[in-house]
């Protein structure tokens, strides 16, 4: 295995999160954003983690209201992703509720992820919580 080669293991997930782009795609199914190492997952009105119930998701230059919920990043040891790191921040809830990691946006994100590579036939790695 090598960097690379590890790379192009994930490119089908990656792949259909740029398909899935919540900027470009108005599909109820596009809350992702690609990046070269991992992806964002958004939120909108009608699919949401337990709890953003009434929250006031916003268009911006999106193709839809939504809101950010998780980062995914790939967790290597040597030269293998062996892992998914998961961290989730619920900015828009407000300061008085822990906003970093909360059970029910980790549990929702990690239902997203395990879609995601589902659907573009690619083996999901264990997904843990990155602190």
């Amino acid at each position: 295995m090598s960097y690379l080669s590890e790379h192009r293991r994930m490119r089908p997930a990656l792949n259909l999160a740029r398909q899935l782009d919540i900027a470009t795609n108005p599909a109820p199914e596009a809350i992702f954003e690609a990046g070269t190492a991992g992806f964002q997952i958004w939120c909108t009105p009608d699919d949401h983690p337990k709890g953003w119930d009434g929250v006031r998701m916003t268009q911006g230059a999106f193709s839809k209201p939504c809101e950010y919920v998780a980062s995914i990043g790939w967790g290597w040891e040597g030269e293998r992703i062996t892992h998914l790191l998961v961290a989730t921040e619920a900015g828009t809830l407000g300061q008085k509720q822990r906003l970093h990691n909360r059970a029910g946006d980790i549990a929702w994100a990690m239902r997203k992820v395990r879609w995601l590579f589902k659907q573009a036939s690619v083996d999901c790695p264990e997904i843990r919580i990155d602190k």
